[in-house]
């Protein structure tokens, strides 16, 4: 006993000296400007300002960040100034043949000892919690260095959800498949705004640098699992079990392995690449653009609140020499496109360009946005009229970019988190030049298009909770829509009592994530969003403290309590009540366990329409998400598809209670 608590705490030890000096980066979020001002010395979120503060200095100490340093991996324009990631999910299926046999593979044959692609036959597709590169950013938190220690974690991690049978199963095809993602490899012109075309060329490299990476090494791959051929649809806790890719019979040819050895980047152009969904391949942890994007906006906001608090001239000149540094300075400048974003590697010129899920990767612009906001907004001295201007230039590029790209039009045509996210920031980058009528019109179209088939009757989420990491993303989607709402709520529109086509509301999905039980996933993601719930809809019952006061006893320390009170939202339920008053709707921790008692509350939860706990989705049938209109699957990631049949079980559930107990 003794020897397994020194062991735990010498791991911990060895897990704190691996992360310090990393920047833990909060979801994707809004703050009103007003608010921050005006509650500056609130006495119930002095822990959350207080740790805003130290935030902002300690992760300031790490900058300033560009994405002109590639690591010698550059993207296929050549210039640095382009953003690059590769697609997290995709690995190698190189089927090299081993020792002159022939490749064959079924659901329970191990296959080429030499194929980098894992779980290829089915079965769970590994375990990757909190890594920070699954969603093109580390905005979870910086748990993906326990990776060094041995793939040891501290965290919970998720069990096998394999119980998946093929109808309900998510279908992988590889990009060339698809037919309709054709790209010259050379870009077009109207794709790549560039704000370094004066620099005078590219900037100098150092000459040949060695290749950063190697292809994945046979341990670091997960396992196949046996795939189900039950024919019952199979449920945990009452929600059909998470989609896996069916398993299926590779051919029975191999290609000849090389006689000579390949660099490792030769698998980056030799090889086809397939995904697995929720599988991170850890090869694209390589490459620094992501993790820049993520801390430079996490500092940036950090920094102009605090600022906004104190008038400390250090943090606003943070916030101005970072954002110089990732957008406006010709040296170091990102080109506005994400032409390279999430790229999915392999043969053909196909796979020298990015992907529609590589807009994911600038949700932090949100952030960059935000914290500009609050320092005009403080007539901070440091920014400028001149950087001022040079940053509308940039954004009024971006917007162009998103609106008019080729890949900006396919994300804006998707039905899942990442248009969710896409409208987080097209609406916030529209706020910023100025076009008021844009931003709204782009938020309303959200909420009365793509938002009606998102959240069924019982609160659930079927785009989301098909993947094979369902509570991570019902929690991603709900952090793209509820800052969305906060978006509209600081452009006086009220999105909070918007309802799905059947009748759910942002409430509504939360309930029922906060309900689940998540399996081994991370249940933290959850903790922003109840707090935002509480703070636009109310908590007369007080479940929503209670939640947060058993799972995250210090919820009132961490930055999102300060911008989750419902003096931040007025234009919410119950943030109407709180215009001119100051305070919580949540009690604070001293007080947590007596009744909660707000004026108006019940009024505006009433206004809101508060969920029932039970919803008999029976009352408004079912049909096709509008998605589904012209086309008989939709794709979720790059090369992973899904069907309307295979989503129509997750909307005609009653509620998150096993259908037998109800």
């Amino acid at each position: 006993m003794q020897h397994s608590r020194f062991a735990r705490r010498l791991l911990y030890a060895l897990v704190l000296a691996v992360t310090a000096g990393l920047i833990v980066a909060d979801p994707n979020d809004w703050v009103n400007a007003n608010y921050v001002l005006q509650q500056s010395s609130a006495g119930n979120t002095v822990n959350a300002r207080q740790s805003i503060l130290n935030k902002a200095s300690g992760t300031a100490k790490s900058g300033p960040w560009s994405v002109v340093t590639k690591n010698s991996v550059e993207p296929p324009s050549g210039d640095v100034h382009d953003y690059l990631s590769w697609a997290p999910y995709h690995w190698p299926d190189c089927n090299w043949c081993s020792k002159g046999t022939n490749h064959l593979s079924g659901p329970n044959q191990g296959g080429n000892a030499t194929d980098s692609d894992p779980s290829e036959d089915g079965g769970d597709t590994g375990n990757d919690d909190d890594d920070p590169y699954e969603d093109g950013g580390g905005d979870d938190n910086g748990a993906y260095q326990l990776s060094v220690l041995n793939n040891i974690s501290l965290l919970s991690r998720r069990g096998a959800a394999s119980h998946g049978h093929t109808h309900h199963r998510m279908v992988r095809r590889r990009r060339g498949a698809t037919g309709h993602r054709k790209a010259p490899a050379r870009r077009q012109q109207s794709d790549t705004p560039s704000m370094t075309s004066d620099v005078g060329g590219l900037l100098p490299t150092d000459g040949d640098l060695p290749v950063p990476t190697n292809p994945p090494a046979l341990g670091d791959l997960p396992t196949d699992g046996t795939s189900s051929t039950q024919s019952s649809v199979k449920t945990i806790n009452g929600t059909p079990a998470p989609a896996q890719a069916p398993a299926k019979t590779k051919a029975s040819k191999c290609t000849p392995s090389p006689t000579k050895s390949l660099a490792p980047s030769a698998t980056w152009t030799t090889c086809p690449y397939v995904v697995r969904d929720g599988k991170v391949n850890p090869d694209v942890r390589t490459l620094p653009d992501s993790p820049a994007v993520v801390d430079m906006s996490q500092s940036v906001l950090y920094n102009a609140i605090a600022y906004g608090m104190s008038k400390t001239r250090s943090y606003s000149q943070n916030v101005a020499k970072f954002i110089d540094a990732f957008f406006l300075t010709p040296a170091t400048a990102m080109n506005p496109n994400m032409n390279y974003g999430q790229q999915v590697r392999g043969p053909g010129k196909d796979h020298q360009m990015g992907t529609f899920t590589g807009i994911l990767d600038l949700r932090g612009v949100v952030k960059v946005v935000n914290a500009i906001q609050l320092m005009k907004a403080a007539a901070s001295p440091d920014w400028t009229a001149a950087r001022d201007k040079a940053m509308t230039s940039w954004m009024k590029s971006y917007v162009s970019w998103m609106q008019n790209s080729a890949l900006g039009k396919e994300t804006a045509s998707k039905a899942n988190n990442h248009f969710s996210f896409y409208v987080n920031q097209l609406a916030a980058a529209q706020m910023y030049n100025g076009d008021t009528q844009g931003a709204q019109n782009t938020l309303k179209s959200y909420f009365t298009n793509q938002f009606l088939d998102q959240v069924a009757a019982s609160g659930e989420q079927p785009f989301e909770a098909v993947r094979t990491r369902p509570y991570h993303y019902r929690c991603f989607n709900l952090e793209a829509i509820i800052t969305n709402a906060k978006l509209g709520d600081q452009l006086g529109m009220n999105f909070w009592t918007a309802k799905s086509k059947y009748g759910a509301t942002i409430q509504t999905a939360l309930d029922y994530t906060m309900g689940l039980d998540p399996k081994g996933e991370d249940i933290s993601d959850i903790f922003p969003h109840v707090a935002a719930v509480a703070a636009a809809y109310g908590d007369p019952k007080g479940k929503y403290a209670a939640f947060l006061q058993q799972k995250e006893s210090d919820y009132a320390s961490q930055p999102f309590w300060f911008y989750d009170q419902s003096s931040a939202l007025p234009n919410s339920p119950a943030g109407a009540h709180a215009k001119h008053r100051r305070g919580s709707i949540l009690e604070t921790p001293a007080s947590v366990a007596g009744a909660l008692r707000v004026d108006g509350v019940r009024d505006a939860e009433h206004l809101a329409g508060q969920a029932l706990d039970t919803v008999h989705s029976a009352s408004i049938p079912f049909e096709c998400p509008a998605v589904f209109a012209l086309a008989k699957e939709t794709e979720l990631e790059d090369g992973l598809f899904v069907s309307c049949d295979q989503l129509k079980p997750f909307y005609e559930m009653l509620s998150n209670v096993p259908p037998a107990t109800l």
